[in-house]
C-alpha cells in the first residue's frame, strides 16, 4: 500500500467556566478538572487523495461547530468537508459544543485546536502499513431494562442485544512503531452523572489517555452503536471516578487481547469520503405540529483502504450497527454514532416501539426510520 499518515493529539481542556453537556438538569458551569480533554487527528494520503479523521473528548461535534470547522479546514488546508470526519467520544463531562452564549470562548478554542491538530498531523506524515484487528469487551451493557410491570427504564439488561465488538485499525511506520490506532466500540460515556461538575473524558477518554501514555501513539476512539448501551454499572451514572477508571483499565486490557489478531488486509490504498442525505419519517405528533413527514439528515462515510467507516450525527442502536456489519461481512465495516454533527437524535429499532422507553420517547422518528437509516449506511458503503 502506498499510504502515508501523520497523527497528533492536542489539549482541549477549557480554561474558562463552561456548562457541561449531556444532562439537562445541570444548573451551573463546571467546578474543576478531574482529567484533561484531548482532540486527536489522523491525516492520511496516498499521494493523490487525502483524508482526515478527528476524535475529540466531547459529547459530539454539534452542527453549530462542525460546519465552521469543516469550512475552516477547507479554507486553510484544502480538504473538502466530505474528506474530514469529526467524531465525538460522547463523554457527558465535557463542555456543551453548541451554546455560543455560555461557551463561546471555549468553542473558539476548540475550533482552533482542531485545525491545529490536523495541521500538526499533516507535518508528521511518513509511510505506514495498515493492520486490522477485531476483539470484544464486556465494559458495556444493554441499558433498556424492562420492569415487572412492563415499563422500560434506563437500567441494566444483561440479556439485551449489544454490539461488543472492538474494531481496531493500526498504522505503523517502516520501523514497526505504531503511529496511530483508530478504535470503534459502542458504549455511552456516562459513568459520571448529572451531579458531577468536574471535566472528564469519562471511561473512554481515560482509556485513550492510558494507551497513549503507555505506547506513545495517538489513539482515536469512536463510539459505535451505543444508543442503547451504558457502562456496566448496576448503580448507574454517579459522581465517583473510580468506576470510570476501572472500566477504562478493563477496556485497555481487552485492546491488548484484540491486538493479537492484527493482520495486514488485502486491498488497495484508496482514500475516499462521501456524504449521503436521508429522509427519515417523523412521528405523527411532529407531522401534526407542522414539521412535515420526514426529517432530512446527513450521514458520513470514509474509506481507508479496505476499511469503511460510516457515521450518523445522532444515536445509533447496537442492532443497527450489527446488522450493517453482518450485511457487509467479511469486509471491515465500522458504524458510528456522534459523527460529523450531533443533533439528529435517537433512531430506535422497530422492536423498541413495542415497549417504549427513553430512547423511543425522545426520538423524533417513527417506526420505519431505522430501516431507512440501515439501508442508507449499506448504500453509502457501496459508494465509497
Amino acid at each position: 500500500m502506498n499510504l502515508k499518515a501523520g497523527a497528533a493529539v492536542l489539549d482541549i481542556t477549557p480554561h474558562s467556566p463552561c456548562h457541561l453537556a449531556g444532562y439537562e438538569d445541570r444548573d451551573h458551569p463546571h467546578e474543576g478538572v478531574h482529567d484533561p480533554l484531548s482532540v486527536r487527528a489522523l491525516y492520511l494520503t496516498n499521494g493523490s487523495e487525502e483524508l482526515v479523521l478527528i476524535s475529540a473528548d466531547i459529547i459530539w461535534f454539534h452542527e453549530d461547530i462542525a460546519n465552521p470547522i469543516h469550512n475552516l479546514i477547507k479554507e486553510q488546508l484544502g480538504l473538502a468537508p466530505e474528506r474530514v470526519m469529526l467524531c465525538g467520544t460522547h463523554t457527558h463531562s465535557a463542555p456543551v459544543p453548541s451554546r455560543p452564549g455560555a461557551n463561546s470562548e471555549y468553542l473558539h478554542f476548540l475550533t482552533s485546536q482542531v485545525l491545529a491538530a490536523v495541521s500538526v498531523a499533516k507535518t508528521r506524515i511518513e509511510p505506514v502499513s495498515l493492520s486490522i484487528a477485531r476483539g470484544s469487551s464486556q465494559v458495556g451493557v444493554n441499558r433498556r431494562e424492562q420492569k415487572p410491570g412492563g415499563e422500560v427504564v434506563l437500567g441494566y439488561n444483561e440479556d439485551g442485544p449489544i454490539d461488543r465488538e472492538i474494531i481496531l485499525l493500526s498504522l505503523a511506520g517502516a520501523d514497526g512503531r505504531v503511529q496511530a490506532e483508530v478504535c470503534s466500540f459502542a458504549n455511552h460515556g456516562v459513568v459520571l452523572g448529572p451531579r458531577n461538575y468536574l471535566i472528564s473524558g469519562d471511561w473512554c477518554g481515560m482509556a485513550a489517555a492510558a494507551v497513549e501514555s503507555e505506547r506513545k501513539e495517538v489513539f482515536l476512539f469512536m463510539n459505535g452503536g451505543s444508543a442503547n448501551v451504558n457502562p456496566r454499572l448496576r448503580s448507574g451514572p454517579q459522581e465517583r471516578f473510580k468506576p470510570a477508571e476501572d472500566l477504562a483499565a478493563e477496556f485497555v486490557h481487552d485492546l491488548v487481547a484484540a491486538r493479537e489478531t492484527l493482520v495486514p488486509p488485502t486491498g488497495d490504498d484508496t482514500l475516499s469520503g462521501r456524504f449521503s442525505t436521508l429522509e427519515l419519517p417523523l412521528k405523527v405528533k411532529a407531522i401534526e405540529d407542522g414539521q412535515g413527514r420526514t426529517q432530512r439528515v446527513r450521514i458520513h462515510g470514509i474509506r481507508i483502504g479496505p476499511a469503511c467507516i460510516v457515521g450518523f450525527p445522532g444515536e445509533v442502536f447496537s442492532e443497527t450497527s450489527i446488522a450493517v456489519k453482518e450485511t457487509r461481512a467479511p469486509d471491515t465495516v465500522i458504524v458510528n454514532s456522534y459523527t460529523s454533527g450531533g443533533s439528529a437524535g435517537y433512531v430506535p429499532v422497530r422492536e423498541a416501539y413495542d415497549t417504549g422507553g427513553y430512547e423511543v420517547r425522545v426520538s423524533p422518528y417513527s417506526e420505519g426510520a431505522e430501516e431507512r437509516l440501515r439501508q442508507g449506511f449499506i448504500d453509502l458503503i457501496r459508494n465509497l
